[in-house]
């Protein structure tokens, strides 16, 4: 315990000289310290305002992200794999999108290990909302590996969100930094990832989410914070886009109008409700029942996918496969051959 509260006090001295962790030696005293049950939750409270005051930087997510999948481990599939997903904490109760557009894609060939958690500011989070669907998430590499050579498609629960750090997890949501811990969540899928898109709900984190995927040599990725404080691409109107390719980032926005569109939704019409009414809204979708700004948004994350995975060679033509897939009754096919296998 001495050792512990040597290096709770070593590191919230740092983070008080605006310094940051700078060795991997740091970056374990810090998620040791956040994931042990023996330090208090003041503490742990006090470690993570120290931090969140300081400010987070790319070579620090980096040194915590690579930390914490040497404690999980990595997984090599040897197949070309995105994932989506957002930071959370945009507090914006939207349907689950990501979730959603992560099944039209995969309908269209692209092989996506999904990973995400439960509910922190949104009344249903991405579990809670497969598991109203009737979908498992999986762990064990071997099942994963054969899910996404059959299928294109897995869904993973975060294990270090859920099993090292699931305390921290509560902290931050009553500290008002329930984002915080999707800054560290999306980052430590244990696939191995060659693409990947990340949601952010505030733009000054477009910078530092797209730098650190830069860090973990991503071959190309996107981030995008959508109006008004989304973390996933918007129809509502304009979108930051961050996009990192042959290891270069560039900025640019993209605007509903330019998908054709003539009209922003407003944030009401994509909101959802708890698992249940959430699970509805997906099979409506799925039936091209849903309503138009339920559907198009969904439709325009797809399309992002499928162009950031090369499958389109813009957003816009990606948002016109994505509804090809919908229209043509491809989506609704992949589900019901998808259904049989995941829970055979």
């Amino acid at each position: 315990m001495p050792d512990l509260l040597n290096s709770f006090f070593r590191l919230i001295e740092i983070f008080e000289k605006k310094q940051s962790l700078c060795t991997e030696a740091e970056a374990e005293s810090f998620i040791n310290l956040l994931a042990n049950p023996d330090i208090s939750d003041i503490k742990k409270a006090a470690l993570t305002t120290a931090w969140k005051v300081k400010g987070e930087n790319p070579p620090e997510l980096f040194l915590i992200v690579n930390c914490l999948l040497n404690l999980i481990g990595r997984l090599e599939t040897g197949l070309e794999i995105i994932d989506c997903c957002g930071t959370g904490g945009d507090n914006a109760q939207t349907f689950n999108i990501s979730t959603t557009s992560a099944f039209v894609a995969a309908a269209a060939g692209v092989k996506i290990a999904k990973h995400g958690g439960r509910k922190t500011t949104s009344a249903s989070g991405s579990i809670d909302f497969l598991e109203a669907i009737g979908i498992p998430c999986f762990s064990e590499p071997a099942q994963i590996k054969t899910l996404l050579e059959r299928t294109n498609l897995v869904f993973i629960s975060s294990p270090i969100m859920k099993n090292v750090l699931g305390s921290w997890k509560s902290i931050c949501k009553e500290l008002g930094f329930a984002g915080q811990t999707g800054l560290i969540g999306t980052l430590t899928n244990p696939v191995k990832l060659n693409y990947q898109i990340i949601g952010v709900p505030k733009p000054e984190w477009g910078n530092l989410m797209i730098e650190t995927l830069q860090l973990l040599k991503r071959k190309k990725a996107l981030v995008i914070h959508g109006f008004p404080c989304l973390d996933e691409g918007s129809l509502c109107g304009l979108n930051k886009i961050w996009l990192l390719e042959n290891d270069k980032i560039t900025q640019s926005e993209i605007d509903p109008k330019d998908l054709g569109l003539n009209k922003y939704y407003d944030l009401s019409e994509i909101q959802g409700g708890n698992p249940a009414q959430n699970a509805q809204i997906f099979f409506d979708f799925i039936n091209s029942k849903a309503s138009p700004a339920i559907e198009k948004t969904i439709l325009f994350n797809a399309g992002l996918i499928l162009w950031l995975y090369g499958k389109s060679e813009n957003a816009l033509i990606g948002f016109q496969q994505a509804e090809e897939i919908l229209k043509s009754g491809k989506l609704l096919d992949f589900w019901h051959s998808y259904k049989k296998v995941i829970t055979s």
